[in-house]
């Protein structure tokens, strides 16, 4: 008798903790007004995907620069020349 109320909690718990965890999953999405919108690797401004340049590093990492960034960059490079 002690072992099936000991397994019953068991399983209680594993279904909250299981709860909790996907409630957390769920929270850390994107809103539907954030999914085509991104981050500048450099200034951190959020813009529309279509507004910045995307490059990849490797084969996972993904870097998205603002036209602002990349013209300030360009500066950098011909003031050093």
């Amino acid at each position: 008798m002690t072992v099936t109320v000991l397994a019953i909690i068991f399983i209680i718990i594993v279904l909250l903790v299981t709860a909790v965890g996907f409630k957390a999953v769920i929270k850390q999405g994107k809103k539907p007004e954030d999914i085509n919108k991104e981050r500048c690797s450099i200034c951190q401004v959020q813009y529309h995907k279509a507004e910045l340049i995307e490059r990849q590093i490797g084969d996972h990492r993904l870097y998205f620069f603002c036209g602002t960034c990349i013209g300030s960059l360009h500066n950098e490079l011909i003031s050093k020349h």
